[in-house]
């Protein structure tokens, strides 16, 4: 009986845990609308739940109408909620701030987030669309600690200049970039539409495994893929907009500069050229004739899917870009293709394929710096169509005419790369995998000008055409076995490689002047007089390399990590005698969240504690520095014929001896999150120790060469601290994002070498102790006011009054060159950022921007005085006129001991800037699958918004390649302000 009652018992158990079970079905999507697959949902406390299908939907029976359901996915966060009796819960996934389990891409493979040990910054597809560039580098600006991105230039095509954690070489100091493991020194071609992340390797630990090029840095980059057992899924991007010089400087106009110059002749003694000079008023305002409204337009179509078999991503792409200065544009055509196949078990194959065309036409080269010095006195063009002459009194080409006669500069460009690899995987957590990468690069540019003449100066007696054509082939080989295994706390991995590259080029090259016609079709050097002909041929040094590799990492019970990192790197650009390097890199991160000690803690959600110490090298310098070289385009008449002999003369001395640049890296970390990881920080402490630099040493003249060997002599620091703030929440239907980094640098040149001889450069100068390329000159104190002030003050020179009053800076009683001393440094102290997010009710808001401070500009289209009288800024007019009137600006001369390099001719370079502001509405899903979409976004951005800034010049983003040259203006490419509309369908 008592066996009777317990079946009974238990069977109206089950029959009521039966009718208490409701089956719950839904779609998961992100923030976009897109539906997320694979996302795990389990009922609370249980092991029952299910994952989403190829459509992010689910369906699955739960024992409880009021059960609670978690929902996670890796990279989002974790949601629980309760069903509270529905039958039917759709959720939206918010990305997690801290993606604990995040897979992030290092140097040949992956890792997750919480098993690095070195530093690594990381920038995704969604950070990359809101910059409408030509250029994907540009949307790094501000968006990851210890990377500062300046643009050179602001014409169109233009890549920006990136340091990593400061300069560490007084020679190419670009990092290297890695294209789907494919190494390149330019991205400049990409399409930041393919791009599925970036990450930046900024310590040893990170950037060792590339050994040779890892001292200034490497910035991984991976597009985007197929993705396996879904089906065809169209994206189409695109958006239009209007560009505008952000910034115009304010110069005297033609009454005024009428003024200026009638004073300048009274002050020399001459007879003023001007009787009326209000008769010019406002006069040509030369940044009108070259400035414009450009447009700059995308558009992007691609379709990414996939099957157990394969997977597929092919995208096009058309980025079209007139520049801000008239006669500029860039227009690039690309096509990538990146497929992976699965063809039998334990075999994969793939590829990654991208063809790039470009095309684009150079302004007139100086215009810029013509259209602030041009005498706006002048008209452009009168009513006869007769161009007026600006070199008359400012010595410099009439801008209108040079739009004219000197815009013909096309540039065309055809490149194909990518990689094809094959992995195996021949026993269980043992990958083999070989691939074969190339970039081939083929330029051609032409050039032409009509026979004209405006004036004396501004004309060409005979039409002229020019063509170049060059080519770039690059090749990279590389092989590796890659072994991961977890047994019970243990988890490893071990990385060994084997790579080779190759590197070669040549230019070819000629010109004709007297065409047989002016129109296009006769643009051929063919048409021209063969008389006239010039030609030449460069070829690159070829270069080549071979390497070993090797990493392991280790995690012990995931609280502790451990890195070793070793490479091998030989390259032909050196000496027998130096021609290898050893890279090796030793780190380790102590996970102290795990331990058992925090468990009961509810203050900190993370806490990492992380240290590194690596050897990188460097090898950007001249190809040609460790071989002799000569040049055979000489002759000579001698001989008892006195014939004409061809011959040849030493341009460079070798030296064998010739071996790596060595940067020494140390870096120290924490990671922490708060808020259930809603709040993280990261703080970083590093110091770069670059040895060996390569500089060039003076030798006598006596010796033939035409220029100076390089040795290894040069030692630099850089240190510093990077910090990275960000918090994010969802309250309801809002989600919350800001964010904030900051990064400070202490350059510091530490040795030259054997007597520590200075290096000069255009108004800067390099010694122990200080800053690369610091401003060097004069410091001005004052203005003279009379002579009892000049007779009463060392002097350098003749002065008058109200000529500058340089300071006597060694106190030996005159002004001399002796006196010229330290005056700034270019490199920023302190670079930061800023951004801010919201998502709501389908509308999206974000707004970044970025700033630096600590660094000077020499201003130097200020400076440059010719045999002419160049226009002058509107602050000039505050010059000194008398005593008392001024005591900063000299009084109005032209050249000479007024414009040495001095402190004058230095502004404040820091600036602060609204990057970016992104306007975007996404069309509700119901409405959208109406139309057969899966998705629909409008959008507005603005970007280069607004510059708070003191510098007067068009922009204060000053940069160069060239080390000793930074922060020096003399004209640059403006900078434009940018206005578009877009929109983002998916299908």
């Amino acid at each position: 009986m008592r066996l009777l009652y317990t079946l009974l018992l238990l069977s109206a158990t089950c029959f009521t845990q039966v009718l208490a079970q409701v089956t719950i079905t839904g779609k998961v999507t992100d923030e976009k609308k897109e539906a997320l697959i694979g996302v795990n949902i389990l009922v609370k406390n249980s092991t029952l739940g299910g994952v989403t299908d190829l459509e992010g939907n689910y369906s699955f029976e739960v024992p409880d109408a009021e059960a609670t359901l978690v929902f996670s996915y890796t990279g989002f966060q974790t949601q629980e909620i309760s069903i509270k009796g529905r039958s039917s819960l759709d959720v939206v996934m918010s990305e997690a701030t801290l993606m604990i389990n995040e897979v992030v891409v290092v140097g040949y493979g992956t890792q997750r987030k919480s098993d690095l040990t070195g530093s690594v910054g990381s920038i995704k597809s969604s950070e990359l669309q809101k910059v409408a560039a030509s250029n994907v580098t540009q949307a790094l600006q501000g968006k990851i600690a210890g990377v500062n991105v300046s643009s050179a230039s602001g014409r169109p095509g233009e890549g920006p200049v990136i340091r990593i954690r400061g300069t560490g070489t007084l020679n190419n100091a670009n990092p290297i970039y890695v294209v789907d493991g494919l190494i390149l020194d330019n991205i400049d071609f990409l399409n930041p539409s393919d791009i599925e992340s970036m990450e930046v390797l900024k310590d040893a630990s990170a950037a060792a495994i590339y050994g040779t090029r890892g001292a200034n840095g490497v910035v991984l980059i991976t597009t985007r893929k197929g993705i396996r057992g879904q089906k065809a899924h169209f994206s189409f991007n695109a958006y239009n907009g209007i560009q505008q010089v952000g910034k115009r400087i304010d110069l005297a106009n033609g009454t005024e500069y009428a003024s200026l110059v009638n004073e300048f002749y009274r002050n020399v003694g001459g007879a003023p050229p001007y009787a009326n000079p209000e008769a010019f008023g406002e006069g040509t305002d030369w940044q009108d004739i070259i400035f414009r409204d450009a447009s700059i337009q995308n558009y992007n179509l691609s379709v990414r899917g996939g099957s157990e078999a394969m997977t597929y991503s092919i995208s096009g792409d058309a980025f079209l870009q007139d520049g801000i200065i008239r006669t500029s544009n860039f227009n690039r055509y690309s096509l990538r293709v990146n497929n992976e196949y699965n063809l039998v078990k334990g075999v994969k194959l793939g590829h990654n394929l991208a063809f790039i065309s470009s095309a684009s036409n150079r302004e007139p080269g100086g215009i810029v710096f013509n259209s602030y010095a041009a005498d706006p006195t002048v008209i452009a063009l009168d009513e006869n169509g007769k161009f007026g002459s600006t070199s008359t009194n400012s010595n410099v080409s009439n801008p209108a005419a040079q739009l004219r006669y000197n815009s013909y500069n096309r540039g065309y460009g055809q490149q194909l790369n990518g990689n094809a690899y094959i992995e195996i995987y021949p026993i269980k957590n043992l990958t083999a995998r070989s691939s074969f990468g190339f970039n081939s690069l083929n330029n051609r540019g032409k050039g032409y000008e009509p026979q004209f003449e405006v004036d004396d100066k501004q004309r060409n007696p005979q039409s002229r055409v020019s063509a170049e054509f060059s080519r770039y082939n690059d090749w990279q080989w590389e092989n590796t076995l890659n072994y991961s295994r977890e047994i019970g706390v243990h988890r490893f991995s071990i990385l060994a490689g084997y790579t080779q590259q190759a590197r070669s080029g040549e230019r070819i090259g000629g010109s004709r002047q007297r065409l047989i016609g002016d129109t296009e079709e006769f643009f051929y050097l063919d048409a021209g007089d063969v008389e006239t002909a010039t030609n030449y041929n460069i070829g690159n040094n070829p270069e080549r390399y071979q390497s070993v590799l090797f990493r392991a990492n280790y995690n012990f019970k995931e609280r502790y990590l451990f890195t070793a990192t070793f490479r091998r790197d030989g390259s032909s650009k050196f000496g027998s005698e130096r021609r290898y390097g050893n890279f090796p890199a030793f780190a380790v991160a102590w996970r102290v969240i795990e331990e058992p000690f925090m468990k009961n803690q509810n203050f900190l959600d993370n806490l990492k504690l992380r240290a590194s110490w690596g050897r990188l090298g460097n090898d950007k310098f001249p190809s040609d520095a460790a071989i002799p070289t000569v040049t055979n385009n000489l002759s000579a008449v001698f001989g008892n014929t006195e014939s004409l002999n061809f011959g040849a003369s030493l341009i460079s001395l070798a030296n064998p001896f010739l071996q790596w640049e060595e940067t020494n890296s140390t870096d120290l970390g924490a990671e922490l999150g708060f808020l259930n990881n809603r709040l993280t920080l990261e703080v970083e402490y590093y110091q770069r120790n670059t040895n060996k630099i390569l500089v060039p040493v003076p030798i006598p003249d006596y010796v033939g060469s035409a220029s100076n060997p390089f040795v290894n002599a040069a030692d630099v620091r850089n240190s510093g601290f990077d910090f990275t703030l960000n918090y994010r929440n969802t309250v309801g239907k809002l989600t919350y994002r800001v964010g904030a980094l900051a990064s400070t640098l202490k350059n510091e040149v530490l040795s030259l070498g054997t007597g520590n001889e200075a290096l000069f450069a255009t108004a800067t100068r390099t010694i122990v102790g200080q800053s690369i390329g610091s401003f060097y000159g004069f410091k001005v104190v004052g203005v003279y006011q009379n002579a009892e002030e000049i007779a009463q003050n060392p002097t350098r020179e003749a002065v008058a009054p109200g000529d500058l009053r340089f300071e006597d800076t060694n106190g030996d009683g005159i002004v001399d060159s002796q006196d010229r001393t330290y005056l700034g440094s270019s490199i920023p102290n302190l670079i930061y950022g800023f951004n801010f997010g919201v998502d709501v009710y389908g509308f999206d808001f974000s707004v970044d921007f970025n700033g630096l401070s600590g660094n000077k500009i020499y201003n130097g289209k200020r400076a440059a005085r010719g045999f002419g009288i160049p226009n002058y800024e509107a602050s000039f007019l505050e010059r000194w006129t008398g005593p008392g009137t001024s005591n900063f600006e000299p009084r109005i001369t032209n050249g000479g001991y007024n414009y040495q390099v001095s402190d004058r001719f230095l502004e404040d370079g820091s600036f602060f800037r609204l990057r970016s502001a992104v306007l975007g509405y996404s069309l509700p899903k119901k409405l959208v699958e109406r139309i057969k979409l899966n998705s629909l976004r409008i959008y507005a951005s603005g970007n280069n918004i607004f510059t708070w800034a003191k510098y007067s010049g068009f922009t204060p983003e000053i940069s160069s390649d060239n080390v000793l040259q930074v922060g020096i203006d003399g004209g640059v490419y403006p900078l434009s302000r940018t206005w578009l509309a877009g929109i983002n369908i998916s299908f």
